[in-house]
């Protein structure tokens, strides 16, 4: 997985898009049952220094790593683990629109929790970036707002097993935000 895919792949993580293109006739607000989700992503987009690591959610419930992003301010570094060596690159503008409308829509909470002490709340959505499009849940501190993790469930499995190195089309991102994870590694 080259680096343009996984940040394709990565919407809980990078957007491609910098901004909306004006599209005659159709109408580009973001879904009103997503609000708290789109602050979400903009809380955990807007972090300076913080990591995630990706998954091969698998069918029997296993997850098996495959890649790891680290963001500093400026800069995001890529390490595929089918691959030696990390790719860097410089941060990319995020956005909470994709070329067809809204990156999330249809969302609805699901539950609210608690994951080592802190409170959690976990929604479902449809997830789109283009050519992608998933059904994700995202889990998030319900103060702070910031992403706990996504998982998202191609609706191509085919497309996510070929482009991402999945099994079952489904990828788990896990978030730190430990500013120490979003360094740069020591291999570049």
């Amino acid at each position: 997985m080259d680096l343009l895919k996984f940040v394709i792949l990565s919407a809980v993580l990078m957007a491609t898009i910098g901004a909306v293109p004006a599209v005659a006739g159709t109408d580009l607000k973001e879904d009103p049952s997503c609000a708290e989700v789109n602050y979400s992503y903009a809380a955990t987009r807007s972090s300076w220094f913080y990591s995630a690591k990706l998954y091969d959610a698998r069918s029997d419930g296993s997850l098996k790593q495959i890649g790891e992003m680290r963001f500093g301010k400026e800069t995001a570094y890529f390490h595929d683990l089918a691959k030696p060596k990390w790719t860097r690159s410089n941060r990319m503008n995020w956005t909470l629109m994709d070329v067809d409308g809204p990156k999330f829509r249809s969302c609805v909470l699901v539950d609210e929790g608690t994951e080592e002490g802190k409170k959690v709340k976990h929604y479902t959505a449809t997830w789109h970036q283009d050519p992608y499009n998933a059904y994700i849940d995202i889990w998030f501190w319900s103060e702070g707002k910031r992403m706990v993790r996504a998982k998202r469930h191609f609706m191509d499995e085919n497309q996510a097993n070929l482009e991402f190195g999945t099994t079952a089309g489904t990828v788990m991102e896990i978030f730190d935000y430990n500013p120490m994870t979003g360094g740069a590694p020591y291999e570049l």
